[in-house]
């Protein structure tokens, strides 16, 4: 029986190895947080379920996470969002479409942008973009003549979508990719019905019936033989297998790798890969202040929320409701005092201009900034074929996974496409 480690517990960690598992392999899983679930994880607070930030799956039954699971042996239903909104840069509230009627009911487009957004839908669902030349998303409108709702639409799928508001950086070909997915899948993002603590719970107790799960163990070093990797070092304990994943962002990896042992362009590509980072708001109300199931978007600033209890309704208690904002910055800028503190009074601005008595009805609010939300941010140079891939070149028996390596999507799906990359590369068996 094989033994695997998986260095990280959070969710593509814990995927990994219950896909392993099933396969026959004994894994072991180091975490060095208390609990396992990563960015996926939640807290539970005076009766509310709260993720780490605007934590939906992209293509719902149609997503890496789903075929996973249900390769496992887990079924997951979803729950979908109703109608979307996004505040203008005049403050006032339209209909953000996400279906072709939406797009009609909008004032968000003139009447001849609403016939070119059919036709660029169209032209995009039978994947006409999907094999064109990268270029940033700024560069395509400017070709194009592209402006006005048009512009503003797409800015603003470029914000949530990519969860990249740069719009002379995002991958053009990525979002159209995704755009792609979405009009053929008929699945936006959409949310576990059953919730994220569920799903690692259940991912952690397939894996322990055949190995074991460390919380609170970091890792400092790799067992190296020549090139072979035999294991870890956690402490002053060593342990051993037969091959180790690491599902850390590669950015990090060289705290229990000696770069000598790597090449210097796999060291490259590691380094020059930039996350996601954003400022997120949780607000618990203690009453219902809206209706709205669907996205709400703000295009200055370039923000978006959405009240996920009006989508998943057990997560609040009865006759309240969880509204949960981000605010996608530069990595650059998280770390400036005076930029952040302007930022999270521009997002308040946005959830003011939304419900402006919301004051009055919030129990506990929740301010987090996070350098990385997601690995990495799709820009024209860092898609997926800039980005390292599973097998660590001149090491044998080392593998790595996780929202940072090369694979498709954007946001959090790369990651779960990334374990099924992986899970191939380890066991030759197609997915």
């Amino acid at each position: 029986m094989p033994k695997t480690i998986i260095i990280g517990g959070g969710i593509n960690g814990l995927l990994l190895g219950g896909l392993l598992t099933k396969s026959g392999d004994e894994v072991i899983i180091f975490e060095k947080n208390k609990t396992v679930g990563g960015r996926s994880s939640v807290i539970e607070k005076e009766g509310f379920t709260i993720d780490n930030g605007v934590h939906f799956i992209r293509f719902g039954p149609y997503s890496a996470l789903s075929k996973i699971l249900k390769r496992i042996g887990v079924d997951i239903d979803f729950y979908k969002t109703g109608t979307s909104y996004v505040s203008d840069y005049d403050g006032t509230i339209k209909i953000f479409p996400t279906s072709p009627k939406d797009i009609l009911k909008s004032t968000l487009f003139s009447f001849p942008e609403k016939i070119i957004m059919f036709s660029l839908l169209i032209k995009i669902k039978h994947g006409k973009y999907n094999e064109m030349q990268d270029i940033s998303l700024d560069e395509w409108c400017r070709q194009n003549h592209i402006s006005g709702g048009i512009r503003k639409y797409l800015e603003l799928l470029s914000s949530s979508v990519m969860v990249c508001p740069f719009f002379d950086r995002v991958s053009c070909r990525e979002l159209f990719r995704n755009i792609n997915k979405i009009l053929n899948t008929g699945h936006s993002a959409e949310y576990p019905a059953s919730g994220w603590k569920s799903i690692y719970d259940t991912l952690s107790t397939i894996i322990k019936k055949n190995g074991s799960i460390f919380t609170g163990k970091k890792i400092d070093s790799l067992i190296f033989e020549k090139k072979n990797v035999r294991g870890v070092i956690s402490g002053k304990k060593k342990y051993y297998a037969d091959r180790v994943v690491i599902t850390i962002p590669v950015q990090e990896i060289f705290q229990i790798i000696p770069p000598g042992k790597l090449h210097k362009d796999f060291i490259a590509r590691c380094r020059n890969i930039v996350p996601t980072s954003g400022i997120f708001f949780d607000i618990a109300l203690n009453r219902k202040i809206s209706s709205i199931n669907g996205w709400m978007y703000s295009l200055s600033p370039m923000a978006f929320g959405i009240i996920t209890s009006n989508v998943c309704p057990w997560i609040a208690p009865e006759n309240s409701q969880l509204l949960t904002m981000l605010y996608p910055v530069s990595r650059d800028d998280i770390h400036n005092k005076d930029f952040v503190r302007r930022k999270k009074n521009q997002l308040w601005g946005v959830i003011r201009n939304y419900f402006p008595d919301i004051e009055k009805y919030i129990i506990f609010s929740r301010e987090i900034i996070l350098e990385i939300i997601d690995g990495v941010q799709i820009s024209i140079d860092q898609t997926e074929e800039f980005r390292p891939g599973p097998v660590v070149p001149g090491i044998e028996n080392l593998y790595l996974t996780g929202d940072t390596i090369s694979a498709p999507g954007a946001g959090g799906d790369v990651g779960n496409e990334a374990v099924i990359r992986t899970f191939e590369a380890m066991t030759s068996q197609k997915f």
